[in-house]
Parts: structure tokens; C-alpha cells; sequence
């Protein structure tokens, strides 16, 4: 990257297949996404993920803007020799998708959002905020005092994340059972990754991240023309339905999946999002002979 900057990213599935760029959430690495299509057996298609600015392995960029994120997405597409990919982006993940797909749009076939927020001024109406966990409500009002606020929230909370009683508080019983059974997993693979210790503050990551969430996100969501679907579980604490109705009115070429059950954690529906990102590049190309046993 430009200025000495470090992006480490990850590639999973088949190095022929359609390419879909995944942006992990936060406060998370692309450990997460690289979890999430092994676990479930998406392999129809080719993933490559990273570490956002500051995250994992990648280097901070202190005061950064949503979308700052196109830069590193348009050089690991250069970088592949790939002239279009599908993008995907799940909770603080699907700005920096909208970023990416509004300023690339000659780059990015398609877009989808699971668990996305919105600009703050979107959700930010006391009776929408009620909609939401106490926890999450509190840390959206923290950050609106400034960088200080965000770090005074992420020290007395983030490092207790995974505490049962705390946990209830930011997922639902589904978001915390899958957690449960994909942390063993993601713990093999990062072994098998032989992954260092993350090299900067995931805390000051954090930071910039909720800051840019409230910041102008330096593109306005109406230019996304790429087509679009916004994915959302019925009974997630972090997101407000408004957000994601909100970004389906903005955005003239989408459609909106409501999911009921669900809450923020989508990742069992990861087979179904990848197939739609990649159909039409799969229904283009020659079709693959059945098997036949005996022929």
C-alpha cells in the first residue's frame, strides 16, 4: 500500500472461482469472514478478506474516513488481476461495503449488507435508540462525546465481552450459540494460520471506527447503483430496523430480506449470501458435468 501501510489479508475457496471481498465488523479482524465460509461450506465461490486499518496486521490510520476503505479494496483487486468482484460487509463491515461499491462502481458487480448501520442520524432519535440493547444504546451515546467517550466505553466493556451476563446484553440466544460453536473453529484456524499477536491497539481501532460511523462517510449511499440486498435479523440488538429501511429507500437497485429469529449474527446464512453475490458470474460460465458413479 501507498505510504508504507501493511494490509494483511486472507484467501480461502477456489482460486478460479468468482471473487467475493468480504469487510469484517468491529471491533473483529478478517479472521472472522475467513471462519464463516469454511465453517459452512461455501465453496463455490473464492473469498479475500483483511484486516481493516488498525486491526490484526494492518496498519492504523489514525482519523480515518468510511470511506478510506476504497483504496485498500481497489489494490487488493489490482493486486489480483482482477478487473470485478462482488463485495460483502456484515455490521460496521457494510458502510465501508457501501463505500466501496459507491466509489467502485465500475469494480464491484454487486453488494450486499447483513447487520449494517446506517449514518448515525439515521437511528439517532431517542425512540429508535430504545429499540436497542441498553449496552449498544449506551456506547452510541458515549461516542457522541467524542474519541474519549469511545475508549472510555471500549475499556470498561470490550475487555468482558464474552462474560454470560455481559454477552446477553449484546446478543441474542442465536448470536450467542453460534458464537459458542464457531470460537473453537476460528481458534484452530488462526493456529493453523500460525497468526502473530495483533500488531497495533485494537482498542484505538475501535475508536476510529465509531468515529467514522458518525463522521460524513465521504459518499452519499443514493450513488450505490450496483444491485443491492440488505439483510437483517428480526431480533437484533445492535442495528435498528429503521437503519436498514432507511438504506433500502436510498438505494434505488435493492431489496430487503427480513429474517425472523435471527439477530446480528448472520453467518448461518453465509451459503445463501454467497450464492446470491456470485450467480450471475456462475450462471455465465460453461456448465460443470454431473458426476455419474461408474462412468
Amino acid at each position: 500500500m501507498e505510504h508504507g501501510r501493511t494490509v494483511r489479508a486472507y484467501e480461502v475457496g477456489p482460486p478460479d472461482g468468482p471473487l467475493v471481498v468480504a469487510i469484517h465488523g468491529a471491533p473483529s479482524t478478517g479472521l472472522s469472514h475467513v471462519t464463516n465460509y469454511v465453517a459452512n461450506g461455501a465453496l463455490f465461490c473464492r473469498l479475500v478478506t483483511f484486516d481493516r486499518q488498525g486491526y490484526g496486521g494492518s496498519t492504523p490510520q489514525p482519523g480515518r474516513k468510511v470511506c478510506d476503505i476504497v483504496p485498500i479494496v481497489e489494490a487488493i483487486l489490482d493486486h489480483l488481476s482482477v478487473d470485478t468482484a462482488a463485495v460483502y460487509g456484515h455490521s460496521a463491515g457494510g458502510m465501508h461495503a457501501l463505500a466501496t461499491a459507491a466509489l467502485l462502481p465500475k469494480r464491484i458487480s454487486r453488494l450486499l449488507c447483513s447487520g449494517a448501520n446506517a449514518p448515525d442520524f439515521v437511528s439517532g432519535a431517542s425512540e429508535h435508540l430504545d429499540k436497542l440493547s441498553p449496552l449498544v444504546r449506551q456506547e452510541i451515546l458515549e461516542a457522541r462525546k467524542g474519541p474519549e467517550g469511545s475508549r472510555a466505553f471500549y475499556r470498561r466493556w470490550y475487555p468482558h465481552f464474552r462474560d454470560p451476563e455481559i454477552e446477553k446484553q449484546f446478543l441474542t440466544e442465536n448470536d450467542r450459540r453460534v458464537a459458542r460453536l464457531h470460537a473453537p473453529f476460528r481458534d484452530k484456524i488462526a493456529q493453523q494460520l500460525a497468526l502473530p499477536e495483533p500488531l497495533y491497539s485494537e482498542e484505538d481501532a475501535y475508536v476510529d471506527d465509531m468515529q467514522s460511523w458518525l463522521a460524513p462517510w465521504g459518499f452519499d449511499v443514493d450513488s450505490v447503483t450496483v444491485p443491492t440486498r440488505i439483510v437483517y435479523g428480526l431480533e437484533d440488538l445492535w442495528v435498528t430496523r429503521r437503519d436498514v429501511e432507511w438504506m433500502h429507500a436510498q438505494i434505488p437497485n435493492s431489496t430487503l430480506d427480513l429474517i425472523p429469529h435471527f439477530g446480528h449474527n448472520l453467518s448461518q446464512l453465509i451459503p445463501h449470501i454467497f450464492a446470491w453475490l456470485v450467480q450471475e458470474e456462475l450462471q455465465s460460465r460453461p456448465a460443470t458435468p454431473h458426476f455419474r458413479p461408474g462412468a
